[in-house]
């Protein structure tokens, strides 16, 4: 029998212990969830800043694509007012989709070769002369090419110049180009050139997590967010999909996708998935519910990296890039709560139309 002293002598030093030791079983660091907006320079407006706050956002994302000395002279005063408004800041830099680079060095372009079923989508487009010609894909520039690599690497360098410093950067489309083997599927982006002509030099598959760590140290202050692109699904290869009976799925896309993202998601800490569930024509009732295909695309990361040979990549690493123009106010909570209750690291809602659109040009080899 305990006597009441004992029992309070007891009591006390368990209390104590657990007081003592609570560190022990709490996470060493508090990651707080990422509820942001993504502006363009010209967005960035009192307004804006007091709307974003209201929704519950904690950071605003601001694009950066400045070209003229007034461009990026407005991106500046744009990062100090987010700075200013208490909100985090974070930039957004496009990669592969670059129309000034592609006008520029067209041989840097990835190609559409291999499989013709992207035709049945630019049906006027002419064959390319053997052995002369090439179909480009327009205005996609890949860091998987070396020389595309440094000029990318020049361009973020420029880019990021006399601007605030952020508390992370997010690259976009550090993957191929849209219809890379040619089915005519946006998802499907694994490489630069399905086919023997090349007018680059092709990189290895680590070119992606390369790219990232070289952005790295040019900002070595910012947390560099690298964002992927999910790959085809099975029904995409029906007749009728968005394959339109490529073997896509079965095929080289997702070993490929995989030998890519592996090293990536090796040095990165967390990775940005691009959703706009209505742009890139995933707003199917397959899925179920508004934006139902979000928590779909997000367990991809944990499923499909395992089957070809990689890792799975948990939820609570990635960040939910979602679709925040031409949808409506319903459309955006509906993505908000798939994001969340998927487990993922936060989100970003984008009032910036993040183009990946494609379109096809013929060019001529060694021009």
């Amino acid at each position: 029998m305990i006597r009441p002293n004992s029992r309070c002598f007891v009591l006390s030093f368990v209390a104590g212990y657990l007081l003592a030791n609570i560190t022990a079983i709490q996470p060493a660091v508090a990651i707080a969830e990422l509820r942001a907006v993504m502006h363009a320079d010209v967005q960035v407006q009192e307004s804006a800043l007091r709307a974003a706050k209201m929704s519950g956002a904690n950071a605003i994302v601001l694009q950066l694509d400045g070209r003229s000395d007034g461009e990026r002279q407005r991106e500046v005063s744009a990062a100090r007012r987010i700075l200013q408004c208490g909100l985090d800041l974070y930039y957004w830099i496009e990669i592969a989709r670059c129309p000034p680079l592609a006008d520029a060095h067209p041989e840097w372009m990835a190609s559409l070769q291999g499989h013709s079923e992207w035709r049945r989508l630019y049906k006027e487009v002419p064959q390319p002369k053997r052995n002369v010609e090439v179909v480009k894909n327009y205005p996609w520039v890949p860091v998987l090419y070396e020389e595309a690599f440094a000029a990318h690497r020049q361009r973020v360098r420029q880019l990021l110049r006399g601007k605030p410093t952020a508390k992370g950067i997010f690259l976009n489309d550090l993957q191929g180009a849209p219809s890379a083997c040619g089915c005519g599927n946006a998802f499907c982006r694994w490489t630069g050139d399905y086919g023997a002509i090349k007018t680059a030099t092709p990189l290895p598959a680590n070119a992606a997590a390369r790219f990232v760590a070289a952005v790295g140290q040019l900002a070595p202050e910012s947390e560099i967010i690298p964002v992927w692109v999910t790959e085809c699904e099975e029904h995409d290869g029906a007749p009728d999909g968005m394959c339109a009976g490529v073997g896509c799925f079965q095929g080289i896309c997702w070993k490929a996708y995989t030998r890519q993202l592996t090293p990536l998601a090796e040095q990165s800490r967390q990775i940005g998935v691009l959703l706009p569930f209505r742009a890139l024509h995933r707003d199917l009732p397959r899925y179920g519910g508004t934006a139902g295909w979000i928590r779909h695309a997000v367990r991809t990361f944990q499923t499909m990296p395992p089957r070809h040979g990689g890792n799975s990549i948990v939820a609570n690493r990635l960040i939910c890039v979602l679709q925040g123009w031409n949808v409506t106010a319903a459309e955006i909570e509906a993505q908000k709560k798939h994001a969340q209750e998927s487990g993922t690291a936060g989100y970003i809602i984008s009032k910036v139309e993040i183009d990946q659109s494609w379109d096809p040009r013929i060019h001529r080899i060694g021009r």
